[in-house]
């Protein structure tokens, strides 16, 4: 998947206001205080090293004062020094388990140390005893997210937005987790906004184009996933989403040169490699769709998809063996693989093996009764072999099923 960096820095100011409020609510040690307060001081400027150092001597005087382990933990956050900050932060919370911004770093420093859960609990403590819970509700929808509760995520990017309504980082999360929920209408609508707000969004134009892929709507898709490349014109994953979009839309030439330009910056993408030997199967030039489908394979030895159109190419050129040997191999490797018996049978057809074809239609039609195509290519085996009185039933259920075929 492709990889998002699209994270909503921390507010300075906000910070700021979290970590001067509380502090000094404690210390009833004037030297200690006096620390605290220098510490704060360094805080604002930025310098959280130096302020560690106000802290540690504010800590040696008095081990219970939970503003110097709350200064200490928040400076260590900013340090990025996540396991020190929860251990300060902690130490903060079992003085006050009721001083409300320990839990919002704390939660912070979880949430970049990627223990998404207690990021969850930390953040939802801060909201139950906090009268601001904006940032909050942000972070914890953006927990729930890394968890893949996609619902509760959308359920607290809603809340946040509607105090934020411009702010084109809820926005673009809302429309992430709805592209995950697959609500692809609310996905676009959020990621449409974002782009009002912030034109020359990457991220946004690309997930907004994979929300009008999925729905379809391939000429928007195709537009935006350009907007990508005009922006960054490596970018691969827009590049193979373009030509998927070109292939599903037949224009074949432009998709391989999309699946192309993806080879050229990672030679050994498979699934680009697929995709290209799929539309070199469908413009008929079947030598290099087997070379792709034969890349895919020297990767990923057991992808079946590789192997049954592998096997199709090899069918189109007369190839009956390579072809059945591959469709043999995908059916081991999927028995429910009803296509791949059909055309199997077709093969041992054309070599004249027709035991082994009829027996093949016959599995294709236990796992698929309804298919039409299997009883004609049955029934014409029948009536090339003399079984008139089954070549005729077979016909007749193949008309049944599709009228088209008489």
């Amino acid at each position: 998947m492709k990889s998002v960096k699209h994270l909503k820095p921390l507010i300075w100011e906000i910070a700021v206001v979290l970590l001067v409020l509380p502090c000094m609510a404690f210390a009833d040690d004037a030297d200690v205080a006096e620390l605290v307060e220098l510490g704060l001081e360094e805080v604002q400027e930025g310098n959280f090293l130096d302020a560690i150092l106000y802290f540690n001597q504010a800590v040696d005087l008095n081990t219970l004062d939970p503003d110097a382990f709350y200064g200490r933990g928040f400076s260590y956050y900013f340090l990025e020094n996540y396991d020190q900050a929860i251990t300060d932060l902690s130490k903060a919370i079992e003085m006050d388990p009721e001083y409300p911004a320990p839990y919002y770093w704390r939660g912070s420093s979880y949430y970049d140390a990627e223990n998404y859960e207690l990021a969850v609990s930390d953040f939802s403590t801060f909201i139950e005893i906090s009268s601001d819970v904006a940032d909050a509700l942000y972070w914890r929808g953006l927990s729930h997210l890394s968890l893949e509760n996609l619902e509760q995520a959308v359920a607290d990017l809603t809340v946040y937005l509607e105090t934020n309504p411009d702010d084109g980082h809820g926005l673009f999360w809302r429309g992430y987790a709805y592209s995950q929920l697959g609500i692809h209408d609310e996905a676009i609508s959020d990621l449409s906004q974002v782009l009002e707000l912030l034109p020359d969004d990457e991220d946004a134009v690309y997930w907004r184009g994979k929300n009008y892929f999925s729905l379809e709507n391939y000429d928007q898709a195709i537009s935006d996933f350009s907007r990508v490349l005009e922006i960054d014109p490596d970018d691969s994953y827009a590049l193979y989403w373009r030509g998927y979009c070109y292939f599903d839309i037949e224009n074949y030439d432009e998709a391989i040169a999309d699946f192309s330009g993806v080879l050229e910056l990672y030679p050994d993408d498979a699934d680009a490699f697929y995709m290209r030997g799929r539309c070199y199967y469908s413009v008929d030039k079947h030598d290099l769709a087997i070379s792709d489908f034969s890349r895919v394979l020297e990767i990923y030895p057991d992808d079946a998809d590789a192997i049954y159109w592998r096997g199709s190419c090899s069918g189109s050129i007369e190839d009956y063996d390579g072809a059945i040997a591959d469709y043999s191999r995908a059916i081991e490797l999927n028995s429910e693989d009803y296509e791949a018996f059909y055309w199997r049978a077709y093969c041992y057809g054309m070599i004249e093996n027709f035991d082994e074809a009829l027996s093949d239609l016959s599995e294709a039609l236990e796992l698929v009764p309804e298919y039409a195509d299997a009883y004609l290519l049955r029934s014409q085996i029948y009536e090339y072999i003399g079984d008139t009185a089954r070549a005729d039933a077979d016909y007749q259920r193949a008309i049944e099923l599709d009228p088209s075929i008489n």
